[in-house]
Protein backbone atom coordinates (compact mmCIF):
# COMPACT_ATOMS: atom_id res chain seq x y z
CA UNK A 1 0.00 0.00 0.00
CA UNK A 2 1.12 3.61 -0.58
CA UNK A 3 2.84 5.19 2.45
CA UNK A 4 0.54 7.56 4.34
CA UNK A 5 1.67 10.03 7.00
CA UNK A 6 -0.98 10.45 9.69
CA UNK A 7 -1.50 12.98 12.45
CA UNK A 8 -2.09 10.63 15.38
CA UNK A 9 -4.42 12.04 18.03
CA UNK A 10 -4.19 9.16 20.49
CA UNK A 11 -2.89 5.63 20.95
CA UNK A 12 -4.64 2.66 22.56
CA UNK A 13 -3.28 -0.79 23.41
CA UNK A 14 -5.25 -4.01 23.58
CA UNK A 15 -4.76 -7.77 23.43
CA UNK A 16 -7.00 -8.38 20.42
CA UNK A 17 -8.36 -5.95 17.84
CA UNK A 18 -11.36 -6.87 15.69
CA UNK A 19 -12.07 -4.82 12.56
CA UNK A 20 -15.72 -4.88 11.54
CA UNK A 21 -18.86 -5.05 13.67
CA UNK A 22 -20.99 -7.30 11.50
CA UNK A 23 -22.18 -10.66 12.76
CA UNK A 24 -18.72 -12.20 12.24
CA UNK A 25 -16.87 -9.42 14.04
CA UNK A 26 -19.31 -9.37 16.94
CA UNK A 27 -18.93 -13.13 17.37
CA UNK A 28 -15.13 -12.88 17.26
CA UNK A 29 -15.08 -10.10 19.85
CA UNK A 30 -17.55 -11.83 22.19
CA UNK A 31 -15.69 -15.16 21.99
CA UNK A 32 -12.28 -13.59 22.66
CA UNK A 33 -13.55 -11.46 25.56
CA UNK A 34 -15.27 -14.43 27.17
CA UNK A 35 -11.87 -16.16 27.23
CA UNK A 36 -10.47 -13.28 29.26
CA UNK A 37 -8.77 -11.25 26.55
CA UNK A 38 -8.88 -7.47 26.38
CA UNK A 39 -10.71 -6.74 23.11
CA UNK A 40 -11.45 -3.69 20.97
CA UNK A 41 -14.14 -3.96 18.30
CA UNK A 42 -14.26 -1.13 15.75
CA UNK A 43 -16.90 -0.49 13.11
CA UNK A 44 -17.46 2.33 10.63
CA UNK A 45 -21.22 2.54 11.33
CA UNK A 46 -23.24 3.38 14.43
CA UNK A 47 -25.09 0.06 14.52
CA UNK A 48 -23.75 -3.47 14.91
CA UNK A 49 -24.73 -6.35 12.65
CA UNK A 50 -23.44 -5.16 9.29
CA UNK A 51 -25.41 -6.58 6.38
CA UNK A 52 -27.76 -8.46 8.68
CA UNK A 53 -29.09 -5.26 10.22
CA UNK A 54 -28.14 -2.29 8.05
CA UNK A 55 -28.97 -4.14 4.82
CA UNK A 56 -32.07 -5.94 6.19
CA UNK A 57 -30.66 -9.34 5.20
CA UNK A 58 -33.37 -11.14 7.09
CA UNK A 59 -33.19 -14.84 6.11
CA UNK A 60 -30.87 -16.64 8.50
CA UNK A 61 -28.87 -19.45 6.90
CA UNK A 62 -26.57 -22.18 8.14
CA UNK A 63 -27.22 -22.18 11.89
CA UNK A 64 -28.17 -25.85 11.62
CA UNK A 65 -27.53 -28.79 9.33
CA UNK A 66 -29.88 -29.60 6.47
CA UNK A 67 -31.55 -32.20 8.69
CA UNK A 68 -32.09 -29.59 11.41
CA UNK A 69 -29.23 -30.41 13.77
CA UNK A 70 -28.14 -27.20 15.49
CA UNK A 71 -24.52 -26.13 15.00
CA UNK A 72 -24.71 -24.68 18.51
CA UNK A 73 -22.27 -22.07 19.76
CA UNK A 74 -22.86 -18.36 19.24
CA UNK A 75 -25.15 -18.80 16.19
CA UNK A 76 -27.60 -20.73 18.34
CA UNK A 77 -27.22 -18.40 21.33
CA UNK A 78 -27.66 -15.22 19.29
CA UNK A 79 -30.76 -16.31 17.41
CA UNK A 80 -32.43 -17.78 20.48
CA UNK A 81 -32.12 -14.32 22.00
CA UNK A 82 -33.46 -12.73 18.82
CA UNK A 83 -36.41 -15.13 18.93
CA UNK A 84 -37.19 -14.19 22.54
CA UNK A 85 -36.94 -10.46 21.93
CA UNK A 86 -39.04 -10.74 18.79
CA UNK A 87 -41.86 -12.31 20.76
CA UNK A 88 -41.54 -9.85 23.62
CA UNK A 89 -41.08 -6.58 21.76
CA UNK A 90 -42.24 -7.10 18.17
CA UNK A 91 -45.24 -9.36 18.82
CA UNK A 92 -43.70 -11.51 16.14
CA UNK A 93 -45.37 -14.48 14.49
CA UNK A 94 -42.34 -15.79 12.62
CA UNK A 95 -39.24 -15.21 14.73
CA UNK A 96 -36.58 -17.19 12.89
CA UNK A 97 -36.24 -14.53 10.21
CA UNK A 98 -36.67 -10.85 9.49
CA UNK A 99 -35.87 -9.24 12.84
CA UNK A 100 -32.85 -7.03 12.06
CA UNK A 101 -34.19 -4.32 14.38
CA UNK A 102 -33.85 -6.76 17.28
CA UNK A 103 -30.70 -8.51 16.11
CA UNK A 104 -28.81 -5.21 16.35
CA UNK A 105 -29.94 -4.87 19.98
CA UNK A 106 -29.01 -8.47 20.83
CA UNK A 107 -25.52 -8.03 19.36
CA UNK A 108 -25.01 -4.71 21.13
CA UNK A 109 -26.10 -6.22 24.44
CA UNK A 110 -23.89 -9.29 24.09
CA UNK A 111 -20.83 -7.32 22.96
CA UNK A 112 -21.03 -4.81 25.81
CA UNK A 113 -21.90 -7.48 28.41
CA UNK A 114 -18.77 -9.44 27.45
CA UNK A 115 -16.55 -6.47 28.31
CA UNK A 116 -15.48 -5.57 24.76
CA UNK A 117 -14.42 -1.96 24.20
CA UNK A 118 -16.64 -0.80 21.36
CA UNK A 119 -15.50 1.93 18.97
CA UNK A 120 -18.29 2.92 16.58
CA UNK A 121 -17.96 5.47 13.78
CA UNK A 122 -14.36 4.31 13.42
CA UNK A 123 -13.06 3.36 9.97
CA UNK A 124 -9.91 1.30 9.44
CA UNK A 125 -7.50 3.19 7.18
CA UNK A 126 -3.99 1.74 7.59
CA UNK A 127 -1.91 -1.06 9.09
CA UNK A 128 1.76 -1.33 10.02
CA UNK A 129 3.61 -4.64 9.74
CA UNK A 130 7.03 -5.88 10.84
CA UNK A 131 8.83 -9.23 10.82
CA UNK A 132 5.80 -11.33 9.90
CA UNK A 133 3.27 -9.72 12.21
CA UNK A 134 0.86 -6.80 12.18
CA UNK A 135 2.07 -4.23 14.71
CA UNK A 136 -0.79 -1.75 14.76
CA UNK A 137 -3.69 -0.27 12.82
CA UNK A 138 -5.10 3.22 12.40
CA UNK A 139 -8.72 4.31 12.67
CA UNK A 140 -10.30 7.46 11.27
CA UNK A 141 -12.75 8.69 13.92
CA UNK A 142 -14.68 11.82 14.90
CA UNK A 143 -11.88 12.38 17.43
CA UNK A 144 -9.19 12.23 14.74
CA UNK A 145 -6.78 9.44 13.84
CA UNK A 146 -6.37 6.81 16.56
CA UNK A 147 -3.62 4.20 16.55
CA UNK A 148 -4.43 0.76 17.97
CA UNK A 149 -1.58 -1.47 19.15
CA UNK A 150 -2.56 -5.12 19.60
CA UNK A 151 -1.10 -8.59 19.90
CA UNK A 152 -3.63 -10.19 17.55
CA UNK A 153 -5.85 -8.85 14.78
CA UNK A 154 -9.06 -10.22 13.28
CA UNK A 155 -10.36 -8.97 9.93
CA UNK A 156 -14.17 -9.14 9.89
CA UNK A 157 -14.69 -6.21 7.53
CA UNK A 158 -16.35 -8.25 4.79
CA UNK A 159 -14.10 -6.54 2.24
CA UNK A 160 -10.88 -7.93 3.76
CA UNK A 161 -9.74 -4.35 4.35
CA UNK A 162 -7.18 -5.27 7.01
CA UNK A 163 -5.84 -8.06 4.79
CA UNK A 164 -5.38 -5.54 1.98
CA UNK A 165 -3.89 -2.80 4.17
CA UNK A 166 -1.37 -5.29 5.59
CA UNK A 167 -0.23 -6.38 2.13
CA UNK A 168 -1.45 -9.94 2.58
CA UNK A 169 -2.59 -11.96 -0.42
CA UNK A 170 -6.22 -11.79 -1.50
CA UNK A 171 -8.53 -12.61 -4.41
CA UNK A 172 -11.70 -10.95 -5.64
CA UNK A 173 -14.43 -12.30 -7.88
CA UNK A 174 -14.68 -15.53 -9.82
CA UNK A 175 -11.55 -17.39 -10.85
CA UNK A 176 -10.97 -18.03 -14.55
CA UNK A 177 -12.01 -21.67 -14.25
CA UNK A 178 -14.69 -21.20 -11.57
CA UNK A 179 -17.62 -22.45 -13.61
CA UNK A 180 -15.67 -25.20 -15.32
CA UNK A 181 -14.82 -26.49 -11.83
CA UNK A 182 -18.45 -26.18 -10.81
CA UNK A 183 -19.47 -28.20 -13.87
CA UNK A 184 -16.90 -30.86 -12.97
CA UNK A 185 -18.66 -31.45 -9.64
CA UNK A 186 -21.80 -32.51 -11.51
CA UNK A 187 -23.93 -30.17 -9.41
CA UNK A 188 -27.14 -28.90 -10.97
CA UNK A 189 -26.01 -25.47 -12.03
CA UNK A 190 -29.00 -23.18 -12.28
CA UNK A 191 -31.56 -22.88 -9.49
CA UNK A 192 -35.20 -23.25 -10.51
CA UNK A 193 -34.59 -23.48 -14.26
CA UNK A 194 -32.83 -25.48 -16.95
CA UNK A 195 -29.18 -24.71 -17.56
CA UNK A 196 -25.64 -26.06 -17.70
CA UNK A 197 -22.33 -24.89 -16.34
CA UNK A 198 -20.88 -24.68 -19.84
CA UNK A 199 -23.03 -21.58 -20.34
CA UNK A 200 -20.87 -19.74 -17.83
CA UNK A 201 -17.43 -18.69 -18.91
CA UNK A 202 -15.59 -16.17 -16.77
CA UNK A 203 -14.64 -13.12 -18.87
CA UNK A 204 -11.23 -11.48 -18.89
CA UNK A 205 -12.24 -9.36 -15.90
CA UNK A 206 -13.32 -11.52 -12.98
CA UNK A 207 -16.91 -10.95 -11.93
CA UNK A 208 -18.28 -10.63 -8.41
CA UNK A 209 -21.79 -11.52 -7.36
CA UNK A 210 -24.19 -8.58 -7.79
CA UNK A 211 -25.06 -6.21 -4.96
CA UNK A 212 -28.62 -5.55 -3.75
CA UNK A 213 -30.86 -3.45 -1.56
CA UNK A 214 -33.48 -5.42 0.36
CA UNK A 215 -36.67 -3.77 1.57
CA UNK A 216 -39.83 -4.40 3.58
CA UNK A 217 -43.39 -4.06 2.29
CA UNK A 218 -46.51 -4.04 4.42
CA UNK A 219 -50.20 -4.66 3.72
CA UNK A 220 -49.34 -7.70 1.60
CA UNK A 221 -51.31 -10.92 1.17
CA UNK A 222 -48.28 -13.13 0.65
CA UNK A 223 -50.30 -16.29 0.00
CA UNK A 224 -51.69 -14.79 -3.19
CA UNK A 225 -48.21 -13.89 -4.38
CA UNK A 226 -46.49 -17.16 -3.47
CA UNK A 227 -47.21 -18.87 -6.84
CA UNK A 228 -45.04 -16.23 -8.50
CA UNK A 229 -41.97 -16.78 -6.30
CA UNK A 230 -38.84 -17.80 -8.23
CA UNK A 231 -40.66 -17.58 -11.55
CA UNK A 232 -39.05 -16.01 -14.58
CA UNK A 233 -42.12 -14.31 -16.01
CA UNK A 234 -43.17 -13.80 -19.57
CA UNK A 235 -45.39 -10.88 -20.54
CA UNK A 236 -48.38 -13.15 -21.06
CA UNK A 237 -48.01 -14.37 -17.47
CA UNK A 238 -48.87 -10.83 -16.39
CA UNK A 239 -51.52 -10.28 -19.06
CA UNK A 240 -49.61 -7.41 -20.67
CA UNK A 241 -47.52 -6.76 -23.74
CA UNK A 242 -43.87 -5.77 -23.96
CA UNK A 243 -44.98 -2.39 -25.28
CA UNK A 244 -47.19 -1.82 -22.25
CA UNK A 245 -44.39 -2.74 -19.85
CA UNK A 246 -41.99 -0.44 -21.70
CA UNK A 247 -44.09 2.53 -20.58
CA UNK A 248 -42.90 2.05 -16.99
CA UNK A 249 -40.56 4.85 -15.88
CA UNK A 250 -37.81 2.36 -15.00
CA UNK A 251 -37.82 0.38 -18.25
CA UNK A 252 -34.31 0.25 -19.76
CA UNK A 253 -32.52 1.29 -16.55
CA UNK A 254 -29.95 -1.03 -14.89
CA UNK A 255 -31.65 -4.31 -14.10
CA UNK A 256 -34.65 -3.58 -16.30
CA UNK A 257 -32.97 -3.82 -19.70
CA UNK A 258 -34.95 -5.45 -22.53
CA UNK A 259 -34.84 -9.25 -22.14
CA UNK A 260 -36.63 -10.81 -25.10
CA UNK A 261 -39.87 -12.55 -24.16
CA UNK A 262 -39.03 -12.39 -20.44
CA UNK A 263 -40.15 -9.52 -18.23
CA UNK A 264 -36.92 -7.63 -17.39
CA UNK A 265 -36.35 -7.76 -13.64
CA UNK A 266 -33.05 -7.14 -11.82
CA UNK A 267 -32.94 -10.68 -10.39
CA UNK A 268 -34.98 -12.13 -13.22
CA UNK A 269 -37.62 -13.31 -10.77
CA UNK A 270 -40.06 -12.44 -8.02
CA UNK A 271 -38.55 -13.25 -4.61
CA UNK A 272 -39.84 -12.34 -1.16
CA UNK A 273 -39.97 -13.82 2.35
CA UNK A 274 -42.54 -13.48 5.09
CA UNK A 275 -41.42 -11.05 7.76
CA UNK A 276 -41.70 -11.58 11.51
CA UNK A 277 -45.07 -9.81 11.39
CA UNK A 278 -48.19 -10.83 9.49
CA UNK A 279 -48.88 -8.84 6.38
CA UNK A 280 -45.22 -7.86 5.92
CA UNK A 281 -42.68 -9.31 3.51
CA UNK A 282 -38.98 -8.79 2.92
CA UNK A 283 -38.27 -8.36 -0.78
CA UNK A 284 -35.02 -9.57 -2.33
CA UNK A 285 -35.35 -8.58 -5.99
CA UNK A 286 -32.82 -5.79 -6.43
CA UNK A 287 -29.59 -6.54 -8.26
CA UNK A 288 -26.80 -4.36 -9.63
CA UNK A 289 -24.01 -6.14 -11.48
CA UNK A 290 -20.34 -5.22 -11.69
CA UNK A 291 -20.12 -3.45 -8.33
CA UNK A 292 -16.64 -3.38 -6.81
CA UNK A 293 -17.19 -2.55 -3.14
CA UNK A 294 -13.52 -1.56 -2.74
CA UNK A 295 -13.82 1.22 -5.34
CA UNK A 296 -15.63 4.41 -4.32
CA UNK A 297 -17.06 5.22 -7.76
CA UNK A 298 -18.26 1.68 -8.34
CA UNK A 299 -19.76 1.47 -4.85
CA UNK A 300 -21.54 4.79 -5.35
CA UNK A 301 -22.94 3.57 -8.67
CA UNK A 302 -24.25 0.47 -6.92
CA UNK A 303 -25.86 2.48 -4.13
CA UNK A 304 -27.61 4.79 -6.60
CA UNK A 305 -29.14 2.10 -8.77
CA UNK A 306 -30.00 -0.38 -6.03
CA UNK A 307 -31.88 2.33 -4.14
CA UNK A 308 -33.68 3.41 -7.31
CA UNK A 309 -34.64 -0.21 -7.92
CA UNK A 310 -36.50 -0.33 -4.60
CA UNK A 311 -39.15 2.10 -5.87
CA UNK A 312 -39.23 0.49 -9.31
CA UNK A 313 -39.73 -3.02 -7.89
CA UNK A 314 -42.40 -1.79 -5.48
CA UNK A 315 -44.23 -0.24 -8.43
CA UNK A 316 -43.89 -3.49 -10.40
CA UNK A 317 -45.22 -5.65 -7.55
CA UNK A 318 -48.15 -3.33 -6.88
CA UNK A 319 -49.17 -3.30 -10.55
CA UNK A 320 -48.60 -6.92 -11.52
CA UNK A 321 -48.38 -9.41 -8.62
CA UNK A 322 -51.51 -10.59 -6.74
CA UNK A 323 -51.52 -9.74 -3.06
CA UNK A 324 -49.39 -6.61 -3.52
CA UNK A 325 -52.10 -4.33 -4.95
CA UNK A 326 -52.21 -2.12 -1.84
CA UNK A 327 -48.70 -2.71 -0.50
CA UNK A 328 -46.82 0.07 1.25
CA UNK A 329 -43.08 0.58 1.52
CA UNK A 330 -42.04 0.39 5.18
CA UNK A 331 -38.25 0.35 5.10
CA UNK A 332 -35.27 -0.27 2.85
CA UNK A 333 -31.62 -1.09 3.50
CA UNK A 334 -29.44 1.73 4.78
CA UNK A 335 -26.39 0.65 2.81
CA UNK A 336 -25.77 -1.49 -0.25
CA UNK A 337 -25.82 -5.23 0.39
CA UNK A 338 -22.54 -6.61 -0.96
CA UNK A 339 -22.38 -10.38 -1.54
CA UNK A 340 -18.79 -10.73 -2.65
CA UNK A 341 -15.60 -8.75 -2.29
CA UNK A 342 -11.96 -9.51 -1.44
CA UNK A 343 -11.14 -12.86 0.17
CA UNK A 344 -7.97 -13.85 1.99
CA UNK A 345 -5.70 -16.41 0.34
CA UNK A 346 -4.97 -18.24 3.57
CA UNK A 347 -3.17 -21.37 4.63
CA UNK A 348 -5.90 -23.33 2.82
CA UNK A 349 -8.46 -22.20 0.23
CA UNK A 350 -11.80 -23.94 0.71
CA UNK A 351 -13.04 -25.12 -2.69
CA UNK A 352 -16.49 -25.46 -4.14
CA UNK A 353 -15.92 -29.19 -4.40
CA UNK A 354 -15.07 -29.32 -0.68
CA UNK A 355 -18.40 -27.70 0.11
CA UNK A 356 -20.52 -29.62 -2.40
CA UNK A 357 -19.09 -33.00 -1.40
CA UNK A 358 -19.16 -32.12 2.32
CA UNK A 359 -15.49 -32.91 2.87
CA UNK A 360 -14.49 -33.22 6.54
CA UNK A 361 -11.16 -31.84 7.79
CA UNK A 362 -9.08 -32.79 10.84
CA UNK A 363 -8.77 -29.11 11.78
CA UNK A 364 -12.49 -28.34 11.49
CA UNK A 365 -13.58 -25.27 13.48
CA UNK A 366 -17.06 -24.66 12.01
CA UNK A 367 -19.71 -26.20 9.80
CA UNK A 368 -21.96 -24.89 7.05
CA UNK A 369 -25.06 -26.18 5.32
CA UNK A 370 -26.18 -23.49 2.89
CA UNK A 371 -26.41 -24.32 -0.80
CA UNK A 372 -24.10 -23.14 -3.55
CA UNK A 373 -25.90 -19.89 -4.31
CA UNK A 374 -24.09 -17.72 -6.86
CA UNK A 375 -26.13 -14.73 -7.93
CA UNK A 376 -25.01 -14.55 -11.53
CA UNK A 377 -22.16 -12.00 -11.78
CA UNK A 378 -23.24 -11.19 -15.31
CA UNK A 379 -26.94 -10.77 -14.59
CA UNK A 380 -28.35 -13.35 -16.98
CA UNK A 381 -29.50 -16.11 -14.63
CA UNK A 382 -31.32 -16.13 -11.30
CA UNK A 383 -28.79 -18.13 -9.31
CA UNK A 384 -26.13 -20.69 -10.17
CA UNK A 385 -25.51 -23.71 -7.97
CA UNK A 386 -27.66 -26.08 -5.93
CA UNK A 387 -27.79 -28.08 -2.72
CA UNK A 388 -24.74 -29.65 -1.10
CA UNK A 389 -24.55 -33.46 -1.17
CA UNK A 390 -24.62 -34.08 2.57
CA UNK A 391 -26.05 -32.82 5.81
CA UNK A 392 -23.28 -30.25 6.33
CA UNK A 393 -19.72 -29.44 5.32
CA UNK A 394 -16.67 -28.49 7.35
CA UNK A 395 -14.51 -25.37 7.42
CA UNK A 396 -10.87 -25.98 8.42
CA UNK A 397 -8.94 -23.70 10.76
CA UNK A 398 -6.44 -23.05 7.95
CA UNK A 399 -9.15 -21.03 6.13
CA UNK A 400 -9.31 -18.39 8.86
CA UNK A 401 -5.63 -17.68 9.45
CA UNK A 402 -3.10 -15.79 7.39
CA UNK A 403 -0.18 -17.64 5.83
CA UNK A 404 1.86 -14.41 5.91
CA UNK A 405 1.21 -12.90 9.34
CA UNK A 406 1.35 -14.95 12.51
CA UNK A 407 -1.15 -12.78 14.37
CA UNK A 408 -3.84 -12.23 11.72
CA UNK A 409 -7.10 -14.16 11.48
CA UNK A 410 -10.19 -13.52 9.36
CA UNK A 411 -13.86 -14.33 9.77
CA UNK A 412 -17.11 -13.98 7.88
CA UNK A 413 -17.31 -13.12 4.22
CA UNK A 414 -13.56 -12.78 3.67
CA UNK A 415 -12.38 -16.22 4.83
CA UNK A 416 -10.10 -18.15 2.49
CA UNK A 417 -12.52 -19.74 0.00
CA UNK A 418 -12.90 -19.80 -3.75
CA UNK A 419 -15.76 -18.12 -5.63
CA UNK A 420 -17.99 -21.20 -5.56
CA UNK A 421 -17.41 -22.11 -1.90
CA UNK A 422 -17.81 -18.46 -0.89
CA UNK A 423 -21.35 -18.43 -2.27
CA UNK A 424 -22.25 -20.78 0.59
CA UNK A 425 -19.98 -19.55 3.39
CA UNK A 426 -21.11 -15.90 3.04
CA UNK A 427 -24.36 -16.35 5.03
CA UNK A 428 -25.00 -15.25 8.62
CA UNK A 429 -24.70 -18.58 10.44
CA UNK A 430 -21.34 -19.42 8.93
CA UNK A 431 -20.06 -15.87 9.44
CA UNK A 432 -20.88 -16.08 13.15
CA UNK A 433 -19.34 -19.55 13.46
CA UNK A 434 -16.05 -18.54 11.84
CA UNK A 435 -16.03 -15.40 13.97
CA UNK A 436 -16.43 -17.45 17.14
CA UNK A 437 -13.58 -19.72 16.08
CA UNK A 438 -11.28 -16.81 15.20
CA UNK A 439 -11.93 -15.00 18.47
CA UNK A 440 -11.45 -18.14 20.53
CA UNK A 441 -8.21 -19.01 18.73
CA UNK A 442 -6.79 -15.51 19.16
CA UNK A 443 -7.54 -15.55 22.90
CA UNK A 444 -5.97 -18.98 23.38
CA UNK A 445 -2.85 -17.95 21.46
CA UNK A 446 -2.60 -14.74 23.46
CA UNK A 447 -2.67 -16.73 26.68
CA UNK A 448 0.08 -19.05 25.37
CA UNK A 449 2.05 -16.31 23.56
CA UNK A 450 2.20 -18.15 20.23
CA UNK A 451 1.39 -17.50 16.59
CA UNK A 452 -2.06 -18.49 15.37
CA UNK A 453 -0.54 -21.14 13.10
CA UNK A 454 1.09 -22.80 16.14
CA UNK A 455 -2.11 -23.40 18.07
CA UNK A 456 -2.84 -26.92 19.25
CA UNK A 457 -5.90 -27.68 17.14
CA UNK A 458 -7.19 -30.25 19.62
CA UNK A 459 -7.13 -27.62 22.36
CA UNK A 460 -9.05 -25.17 20.18
CA UNK A 461 -11.61 -27.78 19.17
CA UNK A 462 -12.05 -28.87 22.80
CA UNK A 463 -12.65 -25.27 23.86
CA UNK A 464 -15.22 -24.79 21.09
CA UNK A 465 -17.02 -27.97 22.14
CA UNK A 466 -17.10 -26.77 25.75
CA UNK A 467 -18.79 -23.65 24.38
CA UNK A 468 -21.48 -25.84 22.77
CA UNK A 469 -20.10 -25.72 19.22
CA UNK A 470 -20.93 -28.81 17.18
CA UNK A 471 -17.81 -30.08 15.41
CA UNK A 472 -18.43 -33.78 14.75
CA UNK A 473 -20.92 -36.62 15.15
CA UNK A 474 -20.36 -37.06 18.89
CA UNK A 475 -23.06 -34.56 19.85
Amino acid sequence: MEHITLDIQSRISTDIFVAGGGTAGCAAAIAAAREGAKVILADQWGTLGGSATLCLVSPVGSIASRSGKSFGGLPEEIFKKVDNYSRLYAKADNCAVAAPHLLKYVLLDMVTASGVKLMLHSRLIKADTENGIIKNVYLHTKSGIIRIDANYFIDATGDADLVAFSGDEWLQGCEKDAYEKLAATGLATVHYEEGAAKEYKAPEKAGVQPASSMFILGNVDSEKGEPFINKMLKYEDLGITKEQFAKNFYYGTPGFEENGDLVPLPQGRVLFFNSSRKGEVVVNMSRVTGVDSTDVDSLTYGEIWAQKQVIAITDFLRKHIPGFENCRLIDSSNILGVRESRRLVGSYVLSGADVIDCVKFPDTIAHGSYSIDIHDPFGKKKAIGGSIRGDYYSIPYRCIISAKYGNLAVSGRCISADHVAHSSTRVQGTCIATGEAAGTAAALCFNDNKFLSKIDINTLQSKLRVNNVFLDNER
